[in-house]
């Protein structure tokens, strides 16, 4: 990658930012193809992380409306909110005011953040009771030894981290744990509705993008900002001859400098007679750009 073009992307997305993608010395291309493949995966989990944290938030407010009688239960003293929580809700109350809009329970419940939600599920509520009321009302598709308030504070807590983490534009490729975690969330919505996660699982992208991994994002950045400012390959030649083919995957060096791919394309007899006789032959390149073979200039074979 050009590093003129690579220093201005730093000095915008800061370096402190950018240094967490090559803390093992990755040269400009790879370190980008991390940030970029961060932001796939981050991108990927918003539909799962969306769905889990409305189901909750929607879960909840039903029954609790249900225990206290009223769906302004947040005001009746059978919920039992702590202080911060009731804390919460005056601040959303008073954000409803200045922005001058109608109090009704879907706005409060709407204005109240995930941790808010996620809080019910701490032991703090186990003194209060309503942690243990909610582990076995508001989860009707769980499994009976998972419909306990520990349990599902542990897996909210670390869904909640997760999506601030997405949502705050940080690092999660280094997780050893995100495929675990995006399935973790996947199971949660399923024990609330299963309509929402068959949903959830037609809209999921994540295993495909984490699947295909570091390679499309590296071919993107090095077709369009090569090493070399004009673009084209160093050297005098676009081909070079090599003794035998090699896995170029994690950016091996090649007769061009580091590359990934190292796909082989055979050509057939009639392929090379179809060149030499003056046409043109196109590669398909994992269907995504084109390769075009042709003889040399004045038919050189």
């Amino acid at each position: 990658m050009n590093p003129n073009f690579f220093q201005k992307i730093e000095d915008i997305l800061h370096t402190e930012r950018i240094d967490s993608y090559r803390r093992d010395g990755a040269d400009e291309a790879l370190t980008l193809s991390r940030y970029a493949l961060n932001m796939a995966l981050s991108e990927s989990l918003y539909p799962a992380l969306q769905f889990a944290e409305i189901a909750l938030r929607n879960v909840v407010h039903e029954t609790m409306s249900d225990h206290c009688g009223t769906d302004t239960w947040y005001d009746h003293p059978h919920a039992r909110l702590l202080g911060w929580q009731s804390r919460k809700v005056a601040e959303a109350r008073r954000t409803l005011q200045s922005n001058q809009k109608q109090e009704t329970p879907g706005r409060i419940v709407a204005e109240l953040n995930f941790g808010f939600w996620t809080g019910f599920f701490n032991l703090d509520h186990a003194q209060t009771g309503v942690g243990h009321y909610l582990a076995s009302r508001a989860f009707p598709h769980a499994p009976i030894g998972e419909q306990y308030f520990i349990k599902l504070g542990h897996r909210w807590k670390k869904i909640r981290d997760l999506r601030n983490r997405v949502f705050h534009h940080e690092r999660i490729i280094h997780w050893r744990d995100l495929d675990a975690q995006h399935l973790r969330i996947l199971e949660v919505i399923s024990w609330i509705s299963p309509e929402l996660s068959e949903l959830a699982h037609v809209l999921d992208r994540f295993v495909s993008v984490r699947s295909t991994g570091l390679k499309p994002w590296q071919s993107k950045l090095q077709r369009q900002w090569p090493a070399n400012a004009s673009g084209s390959p160093t050297g005098s030649s676009f081909i070079e001859w090599v003794d035998s083919s090699f896995d170029a995957s994690n950016g091996a060096q090649t007769p061009f400098g580091h590359r990934w791919g190292g796909d082989v394309f055979p050509l057939t007899h009639s392929h090379l007679e179809t060149i030499h006789q003056g046409q043109t032959l196109a590669l398909d390149v994992m269907g995504e750009y084109v390769v075009f073979l042709k003889s040399g200039e004045g038919g050189e074979r």
